[in-house]
């Protein structure tokens, strides 16, 4: 079994504070692939738990694990008695929460989008998803692209009806629009976007399983930039493809929220569904060749981009 072993030697204060004998909090960290996102974030939360606690840290890449192997990892790690479970991405939130046989040991999830479909309806949830609240993000719009008064929303309503419906309310609060952009296949994107670029000043586009994929991403970017329409994204790649405006993750530092919320675990705190730190970069560049006035200051997390 191939795994990594960190060891922290600083005190949590809740337990120097109680008068206990401090032991090291034994944290399971499992990884899903062994891609960059995943990686910097294993490394986020490492370094922060070796500065905030007596902490002693296994991380686990799953990849290393298939079939019987992956059994025997579940049994392993149930014998070890762990402090705390932290399943980075969904293949190992996937695992945690429904491989493990650890009952009694709380989990948490970092780097998973849409949970609830991931793990399934369950109360014991909790962590630092990449749902980034809808609220939020319209007044991330808002204030960035303050021009901007009409969004259309590409989405298939098999996916994501309920993210329209809660956007539409939200946006209403902001004296803002959600123009429905329905599709239910790949083949109708074209057509609707043809039908509705007169009615919108900017097209959103959100995770949804039928309309994105990198093709279909460049493919729209490029004809909402002939039709002088700004388009808002969730990504460092959108922002690469020539998206005026984008939501975009550094994960370690989503490693360190989530060591973080780990901390408050052990700390015997409640665990919580925390929503993740972003930044939104301004794409300058695109900006202007579309006519769209710059403010002169952003406030963070809104900076203009690299």
């Amino acid at each position: 079994m191939i795994f990594l072993t960190v060891v922290c030697t600083v005190f949590l204060g809740i337990a120097v504070a109680s008068g206990r004998d401090v032991r090291p909090h034994r944290i399971a960290v499992l990884v899903s692939r062994d891609i960059r996102p995943y990686i910097e974030a294993a490394e986020g939360l490492s370094g922060a738990l070796a500065k905030a606690g007596d902490v002693k840290v296994e991380v686990f890449s799953l990849e290393k694990f298939k079939g019987k192997d992956l059994i025997d990892l579940s049994g392993r790690l149930a014998e070890k008695r762990f402090a705390l479970f932290v399943a980075i991405g969904p293949g190992a939130a996937r695992f945690v929460w429904k491989g493990l046989r650890a009952e009694g040991t709380p989990m948490l999830y970092s780097i998973v989008l849409n949970p609830q479909n991931v793990l399934g309806p369950t109360e014991a949830a909790c962590g630092i998803s990449l749902n980034i609240p809808v609220q939020r993000q319209l007044e991330m719009v808002a204030l960035g692209l303050p021009a901007i008064r009409r969004l259309g929303l590409l989405y298939d309503p098999d996916h994501n009806s309920v993210f329209f419906r809660d956007a539409a309310v939200e946006a209403s609060f902001l004296h803002l629009e959600i123009v429905p952009l329905e599709v239910s296949s790949k083949t109708d994107i074209p057509v609707v976007l043809k039908q509705h670029w007169k009615d919108i000043d900017a097209l959103w586009l959100i995770p949804d399983r039928t309309v994105i994929s990198e093709s279909i991403v460049q493919y729209v970017i490029k004809e909402a930039i002939l039709q002088n329409i700004a388009v808002i994204g969730y990504n460092r790649f959108f922002y690469e493809s020539g998206a005026a405006l984008a939501f975009v993750f550094d994960y370690e530092e989503l490693g360190r929220q989530c060591a973080k919320e780990a901390i408050r675990i052990l700390s015997g705190e409640a665990c919580q569904e925390t929503p993740p730190l972003f930044r939104v970069w301004i794409n300058a560049r695109v900006v202007r060749n579309l006519g769209i006035d710059l403010t002169e200051k952003y406030t963070s997390p809104i900076m203009l981009g690299p």
